[in-house]
């Protein structure tokens, strides 16, 4: 018998049988492997586990772009075509029958880890990625806060014991970055002291966030709206601030200067927490690999043997849905963080072409807070 055009289920939501997806054919140029297909079945077949989300609106990140042109290829294994796209917001339309947490009409977001998905009219995951929205935001800035404010989070508050809070002193290299600004807010939440690096462009991003900015290195955990800022086009932050005893640096740009600055910077027993690495184009292979891992081990090496014992700490984000719930009540609904978008893109409006725009200015590093792909109305 064939299939029907839609299954109906609870609360008179239909699923249709196909959908509109990004679909990547291969590894390669952006052009050459994306396409936007429109006859694209539905997963309608959950596990027990899983649930299935209508999508509102996707993210881009990063690793998105690099997983497409194949930079991550040794460790990313996917059958073409395949769906990118890891932040996502939308409803819950038909859930397993194990699970217990959600619901079907739930607003959730989630982050789909590098198996993706989220380029797509309808997408399937595991239930323990996903909760529901923060209640103080669209679709739009809800999909803008998995990936990069759990990243930031869990390099805070769960690589570092005690957690950051009141009186601490945090260095941010890379404050404009999607993962500096949500690290930048969470550090200030909690009454951090932070200074972050930053170039002139940018500064009215900090502005945006509520933030007065100083260049002058004055010590305050009282003033929560003031903001140490170091230009890196002209300062190198390991001389502007040496000695002055941080207790992290949080690295969001990457290459082995930052881990050389922060040593003049951190006190003894500080830690170094990078999400990048010394290779900044992001290149997985077998010799990056173990140029990686002998990196790590001689500082580990030297964290316990050396006379500071700064530890250096590589850090990869672990999705979990404690994480984005502890975000979104401590500190999202209660406005102590909120997302910055740059631009919000529409394949309804511009097809295919939204999709190369969303990658291309990914990857030109010119975005000034999160890029967006609108997939559909909040209903």
């Amino acid at each position: 018998m064939a299939e029907s055009t839609t299954d109906k289920i609870n609360n008179d939501i239909s699923i249709p049988a196909v959908m509109k997806a990004a679909q990547q054919s291969s590894f390669g140029d952006i052009r050459d492997v994306l396409t936007l297909g429109e006859n694209i079945r539905v997963p309608r077949q959950l596990s027990s586990k899983q649930i299935l989300v209508r999508v509102c609106a996707a993210a881009i990140n990063p690793v998105d772009w690099k997983i497409l042109n194949g930079k991550l290829s040794l460790v990313t294994r996917y059958s073409f075509p395949h769906i990118p796209g890891t932040d996502v917001a939308g409803v819950v339309v038909a859930i397993g029958s194990g699970v217990k947490r959600l619901k079907i009409g739930d607003k959730v977001y989630g982050d789909l880890e590098i198996h993706g998905g989220s380029y797509a009219e309808y997408v399937r995951g595991p239930e323990s990625l996903f909760t529901v929205k923060p209640n103080n935001l669209t679709m739009e800035e809800a999909a803008a806060i998995p990936l990069a404010c759990d990243t930031s989070y869990q390099a805070l508050f769960k690589k570092v014991s005690p957690p950051i809070g009141k009186g601490s002193k945090v260095f941010i290299c890379g404050g404009s970055t999607a993962t500096g600004l949500y690290a930048v807010q969470l550090a200030k939440a909690v009454g951090a002291y932070v200074t972050t690096t930053c170039s002139p462009r940018n500064f009215s991003l900090m502005e945006k966030l509520g933030y007065t900015i100083t260049q002058t290195n004055v010590e305050t955990s009282n003033d929560q709206n003031q903001l140490h800022v170091i230009d890196y086009t002209e300062k190198d932050f390991g001389e502007e601030l040496k000695d002055q005893n941080y207790d992290v640096v949080y690295d969001c740009v990457g290459g082995a200067e930052q881990w050389i600055s922060a040593q003049k910077i951190l006190k003894r027993g500080g830690k170094f927490i990078t999400i990048v690495g010394d290779d900044t184009s992001s290149v997985i292979s077998l010799k990056t690999l173990i140029e990686m891992g002998f990196s790590i081990v001689n500082r580990k090496f030297w964290s316990v043997f050396g006379l500071a014992h700064h530890d250096y700490i590589r850090h990869v984000l672990s999705e979990n849905f404690q994480d984005l719930d502890d975000i979104r009540t401590k500190f999202i609904e209660t406005n102590k963080v909120k997302p910055l978008i740059d631009t919000v893109f529409d394949w309804r409006k511009d097809g295919v072409e939204a999709l190369y725009s969303l990658y291309e200015k990914s990857k030109s590093g010119k975005a000034q807070g999160k890029l967006i792909l609108k997939i559909a109305d909040e209903e």
